[in-house]
């Protein structure tokens, strides 16, 4: 499955050079969304209070971003508070096909304040222009902790927009985990609502356990995750 994984990133990447689309006009977003814990596809990093600021640029050739986890709480005495413990950086590059849309990527997760080595993963989007919006996301580590990890999302979401500047979000996902080592299986899965007016967006999300034996009780410790973001446009 995993060396399946990789040859739909590779093909795929060469598509996209052979097929490139023009260059869009280059835009920016900065933002930072204000979380009641830091949940990552289901593991808890942090069951208290965390900023998470990023700063996206989009129209290059590829698009480019940074995103930091600064921990407000300590997490029982496990972090520091007022530290970055996390700060990833990522690129992707897309190709649109009328109905599908399609990106490969890289991220770079930095953990500054720990001895861990960066973790790096590389992966393949798609998104259909269908009814509910499904997506699939392919992800698999190439080093770090994560090497040989394979991990697989499927979503599908709906906006209604209730008045000019205000729009209701619904969406739904379980992702996969087939990791170099111990189970593999369904991981987790997560129901999402959210409301946007303008630049501020109020959230609220449930992470459940797929299969406890995938993702272990000592590591799902948070089920509900509150978020408050702010973003602008440039």
């Amino acid at each position: 499955m995993k060396k399946v994984a990789m040859k739909a990133v590779v093909a795929t990447a060469l598509m996209a050079l052979v097929s490139a689309p023009a260059v869009r006009a280059a835009e920016a977003t900065v933002g930072v969304d204000v979380s009641s814990a830091y949940v990552w596809r289901g593991i808890t990093l942090n069951d208290g209070f965390v900023a998470q600021p990023y700063l996206e640029v989009s129209g290059l050739p590829i698009d480019i971003g940074v995103w930091g986890n600064l921990d407000i709480e300590d997490y029982d005495g496990a972090l520091k508070e007022g530290e970055f413990s996390e700060v990833n950086f990522y690129l992707s590059y897309a190709l649109p096909i009328e109905g599908v849309d399609v990106a490969i990527g890289y991220t770079e997760y930095v953990y500054p304040n720990a001895e861990a080595e960066a973790d790096r993963e590389v992966n393949l989007t798609l998104g259909l222009d269908l009814p509910l919006a499904p997506t699939l996301g392919l992800y698999y580590g190439v080093d770090g902790a994560a090497k040989e990890n394979f991990y697989a999302e499927f979503g599908i979401g709906h906006d209604l927009e209730i008045d000019e500047n205000l729009t209701l979000s619904l969406g739904a996902l379980i992702g996969y985990l087939y990791p170099d080592e111990g189970e593999d299986g369904f991981h987790q899965y997560e129901l999402s609502a959210s409301l946007t007016y303008d630049f501020v967006t109020l959230g609220v999300k449930y992470i459940g356990q797929a299969d406890d034996k995938v993702l272990t009780d000592d590591l799902y410790d948070v089920e509900v995750v509150g978020t408050l973001s702010l973003s602008y446009t440039f």
